[in-house]
């Protein structure tokens, strides 16, 4: 992506009209009694109109403006930014008044030194995008509150059209980021066709705002669901902790991307704890319940899913999944298999889950039906996870047909296979030795690399 400061910034406006622009504006009373704003304007113009715009840094400025002696040190010394932030309003007082019918604009981005010039039938053009991205950014944050499968993906094709109207605004990065990470974290589409658009975005928006710290929450799931970087997982979780210390997003994913994975159950709790104490964070109680899950605590599962609401939403299909699942933990696999079949709604994952139930129930002709209507899904298109399609395998004692698919779902690089070794519904096949090799590729730093190339078999 090209970043906002690298645009040519005269355009195709001629220096001459710059100039006769600058003259209008220090002629204004706006302007008229601020020697400093003035020689910061005539400075920083003159010096991007001669193709100097990559030398207006705050040392330059600081001492070819202000006149501070070569030992001048911005780190200590803010008055630098202090007066740009203060021509940037000057400027806007000046626009909204007496240079409201001027026939350019000059604009500094926030953050920048470097002036912008516009026509202003063009700056009329890039505030009518600005007004589609956020408008397509509103819509899909909209879709997220009413989360389904269909307004996942609704919501990712807003945020990339949000993204395509405006590619300098942070917030319509970040959003798509966690909307592609929600889908390869789910299991709704195959992991390298959304985890390295997630990382892309995130990193986009770490340019625009490097205080983001949503973008390193999205960068913490990357590197933990699909790259198994332990190490930089944790570290963009804690970064993201420490830009937004009252915000549960962080503590809520470092618990169940990093802590859980890697069998910190006792910090994963902890984290948790800490997330119901801050501010909201989307999927935190559903978080905490699949920590309960592979904690063991499948009785606190039951007691806090007793009264689920009847709902399409993903939060709602995941509740009611992991009390089927701890149901069948604890011996009640006909109630578990009861729960699950009356909200499938095509889900994979819950399909999946109740195969395996099945083939532990004795009742290997459902289990394969349920594997069918799998297969019936990847035919047509849809991704099904082979993490997944191994499940019913390992219940119904196919353990070499399970250890392909897990074979296969390492080289996919499957989120859920960070929680290979604590799925208790794979306990039979832990004794075959490919299987902790699988687990050693997972959580050793040096073994992850990416997916191979080549298409679904």
């Amino acid at each position: 992506m090209k970043r906002y400061e690298e645009e040519p910034p005269s355009q195709d406006l001629s220096p001459e009209a710059v100039q006769s622009e600058v003259e209008r504006i220090l002629a204004s009373d706006k302007f008229a009694r601020s020697k400093r704003l003035r020689s910061l304007l005539r400075f920083t113009v003159n010096q991007t109109l001669q193709g100097h715009a990559d030398t207006l840094k705050e040392y330059v400025i600081g001492t070819e403006v202000l006149k501070k002696p070569d030992t001048y040190d911005p780190r200590r010394d803010s008055l630098v930014r202090v007066l740009a932030s203060r021509l940037r309003v000057k400027l806007k007082e000046y626009y909204n008044d007496g240079g409201s019918d001027d026939p350019l604009v000059i604009e500094f981005p926030k953050g920048k030194y470097v002036p912008r010039f516009q026509r202003r039938e063009q700056l009329q053009t890039e505030l009518e995008r600005k007004l589609r991205a956020r408008n397509a950014y509103s819509r899909g944050k909209f879709g997220l509150t009413r989360l389904s499968e269909k307004t996942l993906a609704e919501a990712v094709a807003h945020f990339e059209e949000a993204v395509e109207a405006d590619p300098g605004w942070a917030p319509a990065h970040v959003q798509l980021s966690l909307a592609y990470a929600f889908e390869g974290f789910l299991g709704l589409c195959r992991p390298r066709e959304v985890w390295p658009g997630a990382r892309v975005q995130a990193e986009a928006a770490l340019e625009i705002d490097e205080m983001s710290p949503e973008a390193h929450i999205a960068l913490g799931m990357f590197h933990a669901f699909y790259h198994w970087s332990w190490r930089d997982a944790e570290s963009h979780f804690q970064k993201a902790i420490d830009r937004d210390s009252y915000s549960g997003a962080g503590h809520l994913w470092r618990a169940v991307a990093s802590f859980l994975p890697l069998g910190k159950l006792r910090e994963a709790e902890e984290d948790l704890d800490r997330a119901r104490q801050l501010s909201p964070a989307a999927f935190l109680e559903e978080g905490r319940l699949l920590v309960y899950y592979f904690s063991g605590r499948h009785d606190d599962i039951i007691r806090e899913t007793e009264h689920i609401p009847d709902s399409p939403a993903l939060a709602v299909l995941w509740r009611n999944w992991l009390r089927g699942c701890a149901l069948a933990a604890t011996g009640e696999i006909r109630e578990a298999i009861e729960l699950l079949s009356g909200v499938q709604h095509q889900n994979s994952r819950v399909v999946a889950t109740l195969g395996h139930l099945y083939a532990v129930a004795g009742d290997p002709d459902s289990a394969r039906r349920m594997s069918a209507r799998l297969e019936e899904r990847r035919a047509a298109g849809t991704w099904v996870a082979n993490y997944d399609r191994a499940l019913i395998a390992a219940g119904l004692g196919e353990q070499d047909q399970a250890m392909a698919l897990l074979q296969d779902a390492c080289r996919e690089n499957e989120p859920w296979m960070v929680y290979l070794s604590l799925d208790p519904r794979m306990g039979t096949l832990r004794s075959i030795p490919r299987f902790g090799g699988f687990i050693r590729r997972v959580f050793s730093e040096n073994a992850s690399t990416p997916p191979d190339q080549d298409g679904m078999e």
